[in-house]
């Protein structure tokens, strides 16, 4: 893969701030949540043109299908409010009844500069470069015979002027499941019969979303979805030994520390149990999600706050920490469709512990889980295994 979607924003995100653009502004739309608003033809793409844009890995026998790709804006909710969402939308064009796919992606940086934008899912032209996941896994699992769908999310494109819940699940959780909702009103208005069954797949941030969906969905949807299976790579499902694990290594240098600052930044400011004041979590003047991710050095204890860092070790702040327990989604839940985790033993950026503690502890609630581990993999050299692999795993489950 040319350009690693978490590696290559991070390096950029230290020369970049923000810039006083004018904003679009997002008005609301007043049909009910998970209702299309629009959907754009954008273009189509032939099976081998789809090969020559897959670059992670060899396509030619994945890619069997050619593509039309829409634009699709929806109407979702955001901390209570009615808001605007957008996605795109790959339909095969030759699969009378392609089983729909939700595909939530990895992390995108908060501003609004090309590196971002040229990432979005509904920003996608048919170009050979940029949108890392759009071609490599989007288009993939399409021209392979699926109907997919992919959430821009809040916070990016046309409703950036929203700060992005990133990895707090309950809140993200809204744009995930009504741009499922308005994926199949798609597919209905172009003479499909979708059904109840959907499958679900993300990486990285997109794989703790997709996790999350899934539990979600069976828990307090089950009367709309029926959860086939969710295929996810290298996510944070351990969410608060994730968070522990940054603050008990606080003196050692984090890469990319700007991910965990930010991450500790949505928790506070989503979560209805916290909002606290951004001094007790940081020693450096936080007022927005920009100053979150812009943490002006690497070593964890020199920006966030010791008392707090303490007290999350510690187990002594409890609210946090049930907060953040809430949030994980390794061990308190029993998966009826089946789990697929893909993890390199290597990665840097989200522990491996993350699948492992997942297969184990949904395992021994009884779920059917597999996990892929990938020797020497980091968080982005396994793209490649993920997509050919989930073939495999979600073709057998048609």
């Amino acid at each position: 893969m040319k350009e690693k979607s978490l590696v290559n924003f991070y390096l950029i995100i230290v020369f970049v701030f923000i810039f006083g653009c004018e904003q679009d502004i997002n008005e609301p739309s007043s049909l009910p949540r998970g209702s299309a608003i629009e959907v754009k033809e954008i273009g189509k793409l032939t099976a081998a043109q789809i090969v020559e844009r897959v670059e992670d890995f060899d396509a030619k026998d994945i890619a069997l299908h050619n593509v039309t790709y829409y634009a699709v804006s929806y109407v979702t909710e955001y901390m209570g409010e009615p808001v605007d969402a957008f996605g795109l939308m790959i339909l095969p064009d030759d699969i009378a009844e392609p089983p729909l796919i939700n595909y939530t992606h990895g992390t995108l940086f908060p501003l609004d500069v090309s590196v971002v934008n040229n990432n979005i899912p509904s920003n996608y032209r048919g170009g050979s470069n940029d949108f890392v996941e759009v071609r490599n896994i989007g288009l993939a699992l399409a021209s392979n015979g699926y109907a997919l769908f992919m959430p821009d999310y809040i916070g990016y494109g046309k409703s950036r002027e929203y700060e992005h819940p990133y990895v707090y699940y309950p809140e993200l959780f809204h744009s995930i499941i009504d741009g499922i909702r308005a994926a199949r009103n798609v597919l209905e208005e172009k003479g499909y019969q979708p059904e109840k069954r959907v499958f679900l797949a993300g990486w990285s941030q997109g794989a703790g979303a997709s996790l999350s969906a899934h539990k979600n969905l069976e828990r307090e949807f089950s009367d709309e979805f029926e959860v086939v299976a969710s295929s996810n790579l290298s996510g944070p499902y351990n969410f608060y030994e994730f968070v522990n694990f940054v603050f008990v290594n606080r003196e050692k240098q984090a890469e990319y520390i700007g991910l965990y600052t930010w991450t500790v930044y949505v928790v506070n400011k989503f979560s209805v149990l916290l909002n606290r004041p951004t001094d007790q979590l940081f020693s450096y003047p936080v007022f927005g999600q920009i100053a979150a991710v812009l943490a002006p050095s690497k070593i964890p204890e020199k920006v966030f706050n010791p008392f707090f860092m303490d007290r999350i070790t510690s187990g002594k702040d409890i609210e946090m920490v049930n907060v953040l327990k809430d949030n994980s989604t390794h061990d308190n839940w029993l998966p009826l469709g089946k789990v697929f985790l893909h993890h390199g033993d290597a990665d840097r950026i989200v522990p491996y512990f993350n699948s492992v503690d997942a297969f184990n502890g949904l395992r021994e609630r009884g779920g059917d889980i597999k996990l892929y581990s990938y020797p020497g993999g980091d968080h982005d050299t396994e793209v490649g295994n993920f997509v050919l692999n989930t073939i495999i795993d979600f073709n057998a489950l048609k």
